[in-house]
């Protein structure tokens, strides 16, 4: 095993994610993607994004607290509340580190306004108000976010590049206690993209 599959077997395990040797060897090897749940979501509408430039980190955010949240949920919420085509988030980070699907990777997504042309939006599920993300959904967030720069060419230490909702529109979003977190994960994708 050379060293960039060991490495990315390693983190993949380490963020909870058990394939078995032979099925994770694969898995890295042919496609180097995080594990995400696909929901198959059913959408009324949605355009395809011309380009990608941003990575908008989000949390749910719920007043009444800290509670976890799914994208089914949340698209569900989007849908009949707010009256849109379904999930605004491309991805939506559960508290055990699970990576759910909400809008197509390639669609223009509906969470930061006037920003949704050129950017992914991961939701990460929590109050960072209130409370603070689960260690394991800071492993898959920063896994998810290396993905996303190295499979549209972005550099993370860019300005602009990865970004909390609040650096866009006038929003406490993503919450104190994951925005102050922001550095932490550019470096962690740098040093990881300079790894692999």
């Amino acid at each position: 095993m050379d060293r960039k599959k060991f490495l990315v077997v390693t983190l993949l395990a380490a963020a909870g994610f058990f394939f078995g040797a032979r099925t994770a060897d694969a898995y890295v090897l042919e496609t180097w993607q995080p594990p995400i749940k696909k929901l198959f979501l059913h959408f009324t509408e949605y355009n395809e994004r011309p380009k990608t430039e941003v990575v908008v980190i989000h949390h749910a955010g719920f007043p009444e607290g800290d509670k976890d949240s799914s994208a089914e949920g949340i698209h569900k919420f989007h849908q009949d509340v707010n009256g849109w085509a379904g999930i605004g988030y491309h991805f939506v980070i559960r508290k055990d580190g699970t990576i759910e699907q909400g809008r197509k990777i390639t669609a223009v997504g509906a969470h930061a306004l006037h920003h949704n042309m050129n950017s992914i939006g991961i939701c990460v599920a929590g109050n960072f108000e209130m409370a603070s993300p689960t260690h394991e959904q800071m492993k898959s967030l920063k896994l998810l976010t290396a993905w996303l720069c190295q499979k549209y060419k972005l550099d993370p230490l860019e300005k602009g590049v990865i970004v909390g909702h609040k650096n866009l529109n006038d929003t406490d979003c993503p919450g104190k206690n994951l925005y102050k977190r922001l550095d932490e994960i550019r470096y962690w994708c740098r040093d990881f993209l300079k790894e692999n």
